[in-house]
């Protein structure tokens, strides 16, 4: 297995944390919700939606936690790239079905379905890969702990700008099309 500087890791780590946790407050205070959302990828049966959110929601705590912990820090990074290798397919199978009219279930503000997602949840992969390396035999000064939060908001801030640009540009291409179907209706 791959040694990386400790700095990498606890910024791939405390990254995957910061996104997981987002994901499991938005199923925790909303599992209603989060179950309905997950009806629409038309992937369950209804009567396993209830066990499957809970059972989400279960595993992306446990990811957290395992996280933070150094000891479980690899094996609970695999589980995040497992987690978000199958968000990820269900995503594309429903683009390639032409479902893209429901919430992602990610987190945070409705998000609809997107190529974009796929690809967030390839560079989130990444990131659990380096999660899981070994550490190189390098002491974490506060200097160093310091970088790696600095390194960790950086990377949310990037993200959610990302996710910003994405909703914003979504929603510039559905006002287009409104304003093309109203001046098209105009001059018949």
């Amino acid at each position: 297995m791959v040694a990386l500087h400790p700095i990498l890791v606890v910024i791939a780590a405390g990254t995957l944390v910061c996104v997981f946790a987002r994901a499991a407050m938005h199923k925790a205070t909303d599992l209603t919700m989060f179950m309905h959302t997950m009806g629409g990828y038309r992937l369950l049966p209804a009567a396993l939606l209830t066990p499957a959110a809970l059972g989400l929601l279960v595993l992306e705590i446990a990811v957290i936690l395992g996280l933070i912990v150094p000891a479980t820090r690899p094996f609970a990074a695999g589980v995040a790239l497992i987690l978000l290798v199958i968000y990820a397919g269900a995503i594309a199978l429903n683009l390639v079905r032409g479902n893209t009219h429901i919430d992602c279930g990610c987190g945070g503000a409705g998000q609809g379905l997107s190529w974009y997602l796929v690809a967030r949840n390839g560079v989130l992969g990444m990131l659990c890969l380096v999660a899981m390396a070994s550490l190189l035999p390098v002491e974490m000064t506060a200097i160093a702990w310091l970088s790696a939060a600095a390194g960790i908001l950086s990377a949310i801030l990037l993200f959610a700008g990302i996710e910003k640009l994405i909703d914003n540009w979504s929603w510039l291409q559905a006002s287009n099309r409104t304003f093309e179907q109203h001046n098209h209706e105009g001059h018949d």
